[in-house]
């Protein structure tokens, strides 16, 4: 097998930004499918690059980019974790769409799959509840239902974005951020403890510039619409009902409230008719993908996607 990796660019739905992309293929085999990737929070998609291999390794054509704020697709350094002026949650769905419809040019005839993690799944997930009809299958990875913090925090945002701007970074919410979500962990001292059990992964993850800067406010202000638009009650409501849906996490993910989060996630469904797939892996954390049973977790992806290939 040999994997050919291409960097893009396509110009991002403000109308301001070019938009970083990395699609994995191998040249020499007919793919099954395509599957796209939304990466999470204060990360970059070339973090993707293992599981992205691995699926080419499939059969199947891998894409994803960076995010508004995120990776290559900002104009400066001092950009990272700046969205837009505003709705930038709805302008990184919007991105999302713009690779799919790109991508579909290039393979109209292949079923197409999309696989979000973190706030990549948040953003996944809205992105069902709209363009949901074209997809194949849908993978939320390291989701949750977190409406109770987006609700007390949505407010006060608002009105710190209107005083300082969105570009702002006078507030710094990261830090607490991975206080809350480190709790658990406390006594490993290591800030990045709830991402991960791997010690490698995490000190990867804090060499990495392109990773672990604070948002600005514009970006917690649209973080937090975007949780608030998939936490509610009629967002499950708007996904189409037949469409193939796996959830997974770490069953210590303090992102998905250690499983519960995602548990509601997919009770939302249900309730709605969907009839999701939930997997929780145990003693894991955040970031699945890279934990030291990710090899079990690539397995089950596979599996999951061959078994939805074997209905098309």
């Amino acid at each position: 097998m040999a994997v050919t990796l291409t960097d893009a660019y396509f110009n991002s739905s403000t109308g301001k930004n070019k938009i970083h992309t990395l699609i994995w293929k191998d040249e020499e085999t007919h793919p099954l499918a395509v599957i796209q990737i939304a990466h999470g929070v204060c990360e970059h998609i070339e973090r993707y690059d293992d599981f992205a291999r691995f699926l080419v390794g499939c059969g199947f054509v891998v894409v994803g980019n960076d995010h508004l704020g995120h990776g290559k697709s900002v104009n400066s350094m001092e950009d990272l974790g700046y969205f837009a002026n505003k709705d930038g949650d709805v302008r990184m769905v919007d991105d999302i769409h713009i690779l799919y419809r790109i991508m579909k040019k290039q393979y109209p005839d292949l079923p197409y799959f999309l696989f979000g993690h973190s706030m990549g799944s948040l953003l996944a997930r809205q992105y069902c509840a709209v363009f949901g009809y074209e997809l194949s299958g849908a993978i939320f990875c390291g989701t949750g239902n977190i409406i109770g913090a987006a609700v007390l925090a949505k407010t006060p945002l608002d009105k710190l974005v209107e005083k300082w701007g969105a570009d702002s970074d006078k507030v710094d919410l990261f830090a607490l951020n991975n206080k809350l979500y480190n709790q658990a962990f406390r006594d490993e001292n290591d800030e990045y403890a709830w991402l991960s059990r791997n010690v490698e992964n995490r000190e990867n993850y804090r060499a990495d510039p392109y990773c672990g800067f604070s948002l600005k406010l514009g970006g917690f202000r649209d973080l937090a619409t975007i949780m608030l638009k998939v936490s509610h009650p009629d967002w499950a409501f708007k996904v189409p009902i037949d469409l193939p849906i796996l959830l997974i996490s770490g069953a210590k993910d303090p992102v998905g409230s250690n499983g519960r989060g995602v548990l509601k996630a997919a009770d939302a469904l249900e309730k709605a008719g969907n009839e999701p797939t939930v997997i929780l892996y145990p003693g894991d954390r955040h970031e699945i993908l890279n934990e030291d049973d990710k090899s079990v977790v690539y397995n089950d992806v596979k599996k999951w996607l061959t078994e939805q290939l074997a209905k098309q």
